[in-house]
């Protein structure tokens, strides 16, 4: 697809150890990799990538019984972003919102005050929550939309779970 490029991520990594992009399906490499879309029309907060760190437990897959957790973790890049691509999408600060990534940045804010929630390159969800709902955001419509990917996620996810959980768990729950 012309204008497409996607991020490569090695399984079983983490840290963002061996993360990268391509733009042409045959830069793909063989070995088993997460390949994703990359967006290129993000949402964007002062400019800046983000992605949300959500953490959710779910106690049980039959019945389905998951619970969000109210409070989670917003992430920047830390070079502004520009939709080119070519030899910028090489510049992972830009591209990509790992904090393992971003911290080697010279321009990663570290926030050493939890009452300033909204500054540096880590935020918390409340204070991503508050700026959204200040650029006119319906943050209860987003929320409930991410709820719901997380529920159908899981629905995914229930045959080959409750199949390992029959064949290694002692309990149900």
């Amino acid at each position: 697809e012309r204008g497409a490029a996607w991020i490569v991520k090695p399984i079983a990594s983490s840290r963002g150890r061996g993360i990268f992009i391509v733009q042409q399906p045959h830069q793909l490499p063989m070995d088993d990799v997460v390949v994703s879309r990359y967006i290129s029309n993000p949402l964007l907060i002062d400019g800046f990538k983000f992605d949300l760190r959500l953490y959710v437990a779910c106690t049980s897959f039959d019945p389905l019984r998951c619970y969000v957790f109210e409070e989670g973790l917003a992430r920047f890049s830390t070079e502004p972003y520009q939709n080119v691509g070519g030899a910028a999408l090489k510049n992972l600060f830009m591209h990509l919102t790992n904090y393992s990534i971003n911290k080697h940045s010279s321009k990663f804010v570290q926030n050493h005050d939890a009452s300033a929630d909204d500054t540096g390159s880590k935020w918390s969800l409340s204070a991503l929550r508050r700026c959204l709902a200040r650029n006119g955001v319906d943050v209860d419509q987003v929320f409930a939309r991410i709820d719901a990917l997380i529920v159908r996620t899981l629905i995914a996810v229930e045959p080959s779970v409750t199949s390992a959980c029959r064949r290694y768990c002692t309990h149900r729950n």
